[in-house]
């Protein structure tokens, strides 16, 4: 562990980090390097982080759509299903009105029911793994970045009771079904184009058109005024030309409002030919050029929704925020709904008069009659329509005390879009005043301004205008009582938005009131903005409304828009210009079509810029299916360019995702082929980190040709031992007569008390030829040990052999005097890992006996360290993640192999060989009986009688022998030596013969 840490910090020290960030995901920490590639390292139990879960019941609603139409039906069915926790689906054509029902059951429904609360959130382009993990991050929170493994996630998710609401959900039949089986107690809603909701375990809801009645209304909101008896009798037609949907309706509305065409005309016209081809081309057709390569451009990427400025910078047009607001008034473009939460705003409140005249000056200015909204003041009224009343009298108490507020009953023109307006007042506001009263507390819309309004750090100044329990989320800040003295609460709350005390700072002009603001901009006649200031109308989104395939270019046309967006957004998205991650992952749809379309048309460059950019951001919000389809179309973009460099960076990043993600085969075969790739390139920095996060799910491994030259070594020592005891033979440099080694006898003395004990040496000795001198003893010393230390280990040394004996020092003689001994205790360092709990091993797997008869069993033992869990095959399976002794019966050879697998990801296997003999037949005992019977008798020994002995009794004294008598293994070997005789031999057993038959007569004996 410690010479990885070590690779690791020599990695650091030599990658060049352009961005970089790190998320933790279940035991492993991902660091992403957007040159070389990501960095896993294993990090222990106790430094995990611990997500913690969200106060519920949490609130993440859509904003409210009260003034809805027809659709009670519907919404009745809808309601009495989801009551009873049954998953209700809406589906429909485009425009047919699923989103506005969504919003409307988002309010109308019992809350009560689910204990987690209510979550809205629009899905379109959004793969199902995405889905689950911001569904996570809506119950969860973590200090760091932070991704649950599948397990942890599928356990967090199962318990909680909330109301999911899907908006434009794109998703498979299949892939809708996983996430609600993940999510398994949660109620879902669904608004998609296509069923996806089966059998009765769910209610599915087809969304029809409105009736003639419903469409009367419709019309009549959208002309601000009643229709006239002519008018009202092609409503009919109208309704039953356009199918009832009532964004078409809208449409055609608007084009008889804004070109001054009549409603009998315009159901004249649906009469001939009511297709969807032939709405399109008459919604358009007042249309100018600019605004047809505008839905075109947004038509291309499919309902993905795009910033104006980016629209604007693409097609090279100016003023593009205000073609996008006549296309809307117009009903084809619609703001995305994820414009919800307010921008931030600088001193730009001082600059309405001028953008008004500005705006006067436009073509299309004369047909919006209506004026502008007035300028946004620096404190934003929230208050329940019950306080309506009270609310107008202090706006206009403390407007004619000079303080700057924003009231809707005040600053709302007539005809003016009464949603984007309150929008647009809570993303310009500098503060917020909320009146509290019990309504006001209850209110929904109350509570959303005011989150929104502490989430963005805007300054929060609550009025009590009625007792009531003030919410949680208030109670710390300081409040001004009106419901006692309204006078003295008036003047200190005019005091509080006039003195500009409040706030972040006292920057210059920044929490001026409005008669400032009013003196300074007539004091400059061209005034600028201020750098920090961000235009609301510049960063909405848009994206297009109804059916994208109507307003579609031609293909040729369609191919030059497309490539257009790859080369704008590579450059966008990897520009110098730094891009924050929200903004990034807002625009994630429009750049994984980017990515798409720049595989199609060989764009390998901008891809991988593209990539690399969208990379750092989806890791760290955890949207890792995003971040797998990204490297996929990189992956594919690299090997058809054939940049092996691309490619072994996204197999590098394929493997460390997929070590995260516990999927260590997937990992290997990803890293190999990366470290294979980046050696080929001798690219020495990828290499490197590619081998560190390889040896997390692979050891190291011993290369072929490794193993080649270490067997050509062994067998060049073995031919050079030969080789010198030839030679030795050769020149008697040994030989079996030669003076043997000394013999070394060691003698123990008592040792003092905590002394480290010293191993005994014990010599084996073999006897000596009798020509040959006795060599001398020798007696060593050795060095006292402890009494509480641990006993001696006898160490056997084998006497040399003579030829080797030459060489050992000479031993000095007796009668002179030995050289003094100094005795050393050998210094043993242990090599202890730096975590030993971290790591993993088979500390033993062995087999006894290593060869068995068929029939008999062996015995398998085996002991682990660290271990998750083990399996041994073949036969066995799982075992325990310990040690265990198993016994096994195989029929044949076999060779068992050990897995383990460790708590650090670390697998390491060993195997053993268990050899079978057959078994060897017996023949049965009286086969042998009688094969024995039918033998001849076994020849005694040949002895030659000697009355005076042997003539081995006058060998010398002192030598020793024997003597063979007889032949081959029948004969006798006999000892002479000193005082040794032959044996007397045995003699032959006389014989008997019968004579005669049956009871014959025997002959006697012969002396």
């Amino acid at each position: 562990m410690a010479n990885q840490t070590t690779l690791v910090e020599r990695i650091e020290a030599r990658v060049q980090k352009k961005d970089g960030g790190q998320i933790v995901v279940g035991s492993h920490v991902l660091r992403i390097d957007s040159v070389h590639g990501g960095i896993v390292d294993v990090i222990a139990t106790r430094q995990q982080p611990r997500p913690t879960a969200r106060p519920v019941p949490i609130e993440l609603r859509p904003r409210p759509f009260p003034a809805i139409l027809d659709r009670n039906e519907e919404s009745a069915a809808a309601i009495r299903a989801l009551e009873s926790l049954q998953s209700v689906e809406l589906f429909g054509e485009a425009g047919i009105g699923k989103t506005v029902v969504l919003r409307y059951l988002a309010y109308t429904i019992n809350s009560k029911l689910f204990r987690d609360g209510i979550i809205y959130r629009e899905i379109r382009g959004v793969p199902p793994d995405d889905v689950l993990q911001l569904l996570w991050g809506d119950f969860f929170e973590c200090d760091i970045p932070f991704k649950p493994t599948d397990s942890q996630l599928r356990h967090d998710l199962q318990s909680k009771n909330a109301l999911v609401m899907l908006d434009a959900a794109e998703l498979t039949r299949t892939e809708a079904e996983r996430v609600m089986n993940v999510a398994a107690a949660c109620t879902f809603l669904l608004g998609s184009p296509e069923r996806h909701l089966w059998g009765s375990e769910a209610h599915a809801t087809p969304l029809a058109g409105l009736p003639a009645k419903d469409v009367k209304t419709l019309i009549e909101r959208e002309l601000s005024r009643p229709l006239t008896g002519d008018e009202a009798l092609v409503v009919e037609p109208i309704t039953v030309a356009l199918k009832g949907n009532p964004l078409r309706i809208l449409q055609e509305a608007a084009l008889a409002q804004l070109n001054g065409h009549s409603l009998t005309s315009l159901a004249q016209d649906l009469r001939s030919d009511g297709s969807p081809e032939k709405l399109a081309e008459h919604v358009t057709a007042p249309l100018t050029s600019v605004h047809r390569r505008i839905l075109s451009t947004l038509a291309i990427f499919n309902g993905a929704p795009v910033q104006a400025t980016m629209l604007g910078e693409l097609l090279q047009i100016d003023d593009v925020e205000t073609i996008l607001e006549e296309l809307e008034e117009r009903h084809l473009v619609r703001t995305h709904a994820s414009f919800t939460r307010p921008q931030r705003m600088g001193a730009t409140a001082g600059f309405a008069e001028d953008e008004r005249a500005e705006f006067r000056d436009r073509p299309l200015a004369a047909k919006l009659t209506q004026p502008l909204q007035p300028p946004i003041q620096f404190a934003f009224l929230s208050y329940a329509r019950e306080d309506a009343e009270f609310v107008l009298r202090l706006a206009k108490d403390l407007r004619t005390g000079g303080a700057g507020v924003w009231v809707d009953q005040l600053d709302i023109a007539p005809g003016q879009r009464w949603d984007r307006a309150v929008e647009d007042a809570l993303a310009k506001c500098l503060q917020l005043v909320v009146v509290l009263s019990p309504s006001a507390v209850e209110s929904t819309n109350v509570m959303d301004e005011v989150s929104l309004a502490l989430e963005d750090g805007k300054t929060v100044v609550p009025v009590l205008h009625r007792q009531c329990k003030i919410p949680f989320r208030l109670r710390r800040l300081q409040y001004v009582d009106l419901s006692l003295d309204y006078k003295a609460g008036h003047d200190r709350l005019l005091e509080t938005l006039g003195s500009g005390a409040v706030g972040t700072g006292n920057v210059s002009g920044l929490f001026e009131t409005t008669r400032g603001v009013v003196e300074r901009s007539q004091a400059r006649a061209h005034p600028e903005k201020p750098e920090d200031a961000v235009d609301v109308r510049s960063q909405r989104r848009y994206t297009l409304a109804g059916e994208f395939a109507l307003f579609m270019p031609e293909p040729a046309e369609a191919t030059e828009e497309r490539k257009r967006a790859v080369a704008y957004f590579a450059d966008w998205v990897s520009g110098p210009r730094q891009r924050d991650v929200k903004t990034i992952l807002e625009t994630v749809p429009v750049l994984m079509h980017s990515l798409r379309w720049g595989v199609k048309f060989g764009m390998a460059a901008e891809v991988m810029r593209i990539t690399r950019s969208v990379e750092l951001p989806l890791v760290l919000t955890g949207r890792w299916e995003s971040w797998t389809n990204a490297l996929s179309l990189a992956a594919q973009s690299a090997i058809a360019a054939g940049d092996k460099a691309a490619l072994g960076w996204v197999r590098h990043q394929d493997g460390t995702k997929a070590i995260c993600e516990g999927n260590f085969s997937e990992a290997r075969q990803s890293l190999e082929q990366a470290l294979q790739i980046r050696e080929e390139l001798r690219d020495k920095a990828g290499a490197g980190i590619t081998r560190h996060n390889l040896k997390l799910v692979a050891p190291p491994t011993i290369p072929t040709w490794k193993h080649w030259k270490l067997l050509a070594g062994l067998v060049a020592v073995i031919c050079a031992v030969i080789v010198a005891v030839a030679v030795a033979s050769k020149f008697r440099l040994w030989s079996p007569s030669a003076t043997p080694a000394p013999t070394v006898t060691s003698t123990t003395t008592p040792a003092p008390p905590s002394a480290t004990s010293a191993p005994t040496v014990t010599s084996i000795t073999t006897p000596a030829p009798p020509s040959a001198t006795p060599a001398p003893t020798v007696t060593s010393i050795t060095t006292p040990a402890p009494t509480a230390a641990t006993p001696a280990v006898a160490v056997p040394v084998a006497t040399l052999p003579p030829a080797v004996a030459t060489l050992v020092p000479t031993i000095t003689p007796a009668g002179t005097t030995p050289l003094p001994l100094t005795p050393v205790t050998p210094s043993i360092t242990a090599n202890l890992p730096l975590n030993p709990s971290l790591m993993a091993r088979i500390v033993r797997f062995a087999g006894t006996p290593t060869t068995i008869v068929r029939g008999e069993s062996a015995k398998l033992s085996y002991k682990l360290e660290n271990a998750e869990h083990a399996s041994i095959d073949p036969s066995v399976g799982k075992v325990d993640s310990t040690e265990g002794n198993l016994s096994v019966s195989p029929v044949e050879r076999t060779e068992y192999t050990l897995t383990m697998f460790g708590r650090d990801g670390v697998t390491e296997r060993q195997r053993i060989t268990i050899d079978v003999q057959p078994r060897r037949r017996e023949k049965p005992k009286s086969e042998v009986a009688k094969k024995r019977d039918k033998s001849s008798p076994t020849p005694g020994p040949r002895v030659r009688d000697s009355s005076a002995g042997t003539r081995g009794s006058t060998s010398a004294p002192g030598q020793r022998g024997s003597l063979q008598i007889g032949i081959g293994p029948a004969g006798v070997r006999i000892p002479i030596g000193a005082g040794t005789r032959a044996p007397t031999p045995t003699p032959t057993p006389r014989i008997k013969i019968q004579t005669g038959i049956g009871r014959g007569y025997y002959l006697p004996d012969r002396p």
